[in-house]
């Protein structure tokens, strides 16, 4: 049974929360999900890691960062990697409570991590007992960005993120008359085998893939724009080493195109202690192309906490 919730965050922003398992259980799994993501990234975690474990054993948390999902918007200046890592904070103080947590990260939620070991690596281990970061990146995300040759990484460095908050303002211009109903049916059918292509690895399930269309069309442009941007700024390869005494788990696709799986090898390089699973064919929505294996993984972890 999935529970709901809300937090309110130190700057007055609502988060929406659900959790499964007991309350009472002796380990906490939170997940952090991606950029235009929402809890609905990890819906097989979500019901799948109280049945691998028992309801007792577990409990999880997955929440929608600000400006996504169920959220509430992201006010002007706080679309930061910074901000969530604040948030995330306010998750594990109003949620979580006492108790170890085991912390899943995919894409921008494992940057999220990243910003919390570095602006406070005393909750690494105190709190934050094991993590798993899934199709992230340390950083240098404009380096060969979606196939790119290194010769132009200077231009998508510049490029890129002002394209994107572009397009994020065109969203929210057109937000109205999508939410009306008019404009929604032809710009899906336009990129939907985009989005599929880009995002997804070989044989993806049509369901997984309108989840993402969802959560994208949901997404405000602010947040399309803004986060895209921070992401793209995201640089902590040196904080990896704060998460060394903690058990990791680095899980990558073989086919992902967003952050292409080199982020996973490099990720593994900076913080030898980790496990790096590599799975060929997969792309970037791991948790839902590969959710068995990601499940399992999860549950090792919280096997080892426990």
């Amino acid at each position: 049974m999935t529970t709901q919730a809300e937090v309110v965050t130190t700057d007055g922003v609502r988060l929406h929360v659900e959790t499964t398992g007991s309350p009472d259980a002796p380990v906490t799994v939170v997940l952090g999900h991606g950029w235009t993501c929402s809890t609905r990234s990890w819906h097989h975690q979500l019901s799948g890691l109280p049945q691998v474990l028992g309801d007792d054993a577990v409990r999880v948390v997955a929440y929608d960062h600000r400006g996504h999902g169920r959220s509430a918007a992201a006010p002007e200046g706080t679309t930061r990697i910074e901000q969530l890592a604040e948030d995330l904070t306010t998750v594990l103080d109003e949620v979580v409570g006492d108790g170890p947590v085991v912390y899943a990260g995919h894409s921008m939620g494992g940057m999220t991590l990243m910003a919390l070991a570095d602006q406070r690596p005393d909750m690494i281990g105190s709190k934050i007992a094991a993590a798993a970061l899934v199709a992230t990146s340390s950083g240098q995300l404009t380096s060969r960005a979606f196939g790119l040759p290194a010769r132009l990484d200077g231009a998508a460095a510049v490029v890129a993120p002002r394209a994107v908050n572009l397009a994020g303002q065109r969203l929210e211009r057109r937000a109205s008359a999508v939410r009306a109903g008019w404009l929604k049916g032809a710009s899906a059918a336009v990129r939907r085998p985009a989005v599929r292509q880009l995002v997804f690895g070989k044989g993806a399930d049509r369901a997984e893939v309108d989840i993402l269309m969802a959560d994208l069309a949901a997404t405000p442009g602010r947040s399309f724009g803004g986060f895209f941007e921070a992401i793209t700024r995201h640089d902590l390869g040196h904080v990896l080493e704060t998460l060394g005494d903690i058990p990791v788990e680095i899980m990558h696709g073989t086919r992902d195109r967003l952050i292409p799986p080199r982020h996973g090898n490099r990720m593994a390089e900076l913080l030898p202690s980790a496990r790096l699973w590599m799975y060929p064919g997969a792309g970037h929505m791991l948790m839902q192309e590969r959710p068995r294996d990601v499940t399992q993984r999860l549950a090792s972890l919280v096997r080892k906490v426990r």
